[in-house]
């Protein structure tokens, strides 16, 4: 089972960190016009990431997960960076990431995770 990268500090993720909670709901409108809303689905997250100033060992672990995953549309493990809650099953947004080098410990990614379903 896949597993993304921790950087050499033991983070998964840097300031600015983006996290939303995404949520389907269901609106009941009655007669008065009062409205109910309910939850239809199981409310996920996502988190999006913007790496900055990794060595080349970091980038590239981050890289090779990331080439992994868009190959083989594998689930995998994500640690919330703020709560240390794991989430299972995730994935990557798109079908590529973003990534420049500017220099030595100077490289930049950018990444989307969604937390989803099999």
């Amino acid at each position: 089972m896949l597993e993304f990268p921790s950087l050499k500090t033991g983070v998964k993720g840097q300031y600015p960190l983006t996290r939303e909670v995404q949520a389907e709901a269901r609106v009941f409108t009655f007669l008065d016009g009062r409205q109910q809303r309910f939850p239809a689905t199981r409310a996920r997250m996502r988190w999006t990431l913007h790496l900055e100033m990794l060595d080349e060992e970091e980038a590239w672990a981050v890289e090779e997960f990331a080439r992994r995953h868009f190959e083989t549309a594998e689930p995998f493990r994500f640690t919330d960076p703020l709560t240390g809650t794991e989430h299972w099953p995730c994935f990557l947004a798109g079908k590529q990431f973003g990534s420049a080098a500017e220099g030595p410990m100077k490289r930049r990614l950018r990444l989307l995770v969604i937390e989803g379903e099999v």
